[in-house]
């Protein structure tokens, strides 16, 4: 049985623009520069107290496809 993450609040302005993203990357299209703008929210929401810093390394293992 697969073991179950814990759940991450991610802000709204955050999770449209990696929704925007993925939609991009599935299509074909490369945009690493839309995922340095999420890299930028995540540090926003950070300094926002919205997420911990170690939320936005886990988002950013999740969803990064630049790698």
């Amino acid at each position: 049985m697969e073991e179950l993450k814990k759940s991450t609040y991610i802000p709204r302005y955050v999770a449209d623009e990696i929704i925007e993203y993925i939609e991009l990357t599935e299509q074909g299209y490369s945009k690493c520069m839309k995922w340095e703008n999420i890299r930028a929210l995540l540090r926003l929401a950070i300094v926002n107290n919205r997420i911990t810093r170690t939320q936005a390394d886990n988002i950013e293992k999740t969803y990064c496809r630049e790698k």
